[in-house]
């Protein structure tokens, strides 16, 4: 519990941003290595700079079902609502920005308060290749932009 307590101090709920990855095996295994990439992504964007708290974690939705601060950060779900709680719990409520023949999908609320992406596949393959747009399209640095403007 200390090394957790540790963590949160490094944690500012309005600049680090969560990437958010299902507990179970089969997400751990293929949405997590994803959240990595994609945490490296934002960890080397200009918009991080010198602040250190600029910065992403990976965190699993178990962690972040279980704590309620956490839940104020800017937060981006990987892996669909079969395999992440948090997406299953925002399929519901976050609109659909980009769908791709029921393949794929980017939920994303450009106007909202709670910066909120759930990034999304059929699979790991077509999950893998929304990140990719995300990340290719622009959509990642709007995101950052809003997040640390």
């Amino acid at each position: 519990m200390a090394k957790f307590e540790a963590e949160m101090q490094e944690i500012d709920i309005n600049d680090t941003i969560l990437i958010v990855v299902g507990s179970d095996i089969k997400p751990e295994e293929k949405d997590r290595p994803l959240a990595y990439w994609l945490q490296k992504k934002i960890n080397e964007s200009a918009g991080s700079g010198k602040n250190p708290f600029r910065k992403s974690i990976v965190i699993s939705d178990a962690l972040y079902n279980s704590d309620k601060i956490i839940q104020a950060c800017p937060t981006i779900s990987i892996g669909g609502p079969g395999v992440n709680a948090i997406a299953n719990e925002w399929i519901k409520t976050l609109p659909v920005y980009i769908c791709e023949d029921n393949q794929y999908y980017i939920q994303y609320d450009t106007n909202s308060q709670k910066k909120r992406v759930s990034i999304w596949g059929m699979d790991q393959q077509t999950t893998s290749g929304a990140l990719n747009i995300f990340v290719e399209s622009g959509l990642l640095r709007e995101y950052l932009k809003s997040v640390w403007n």
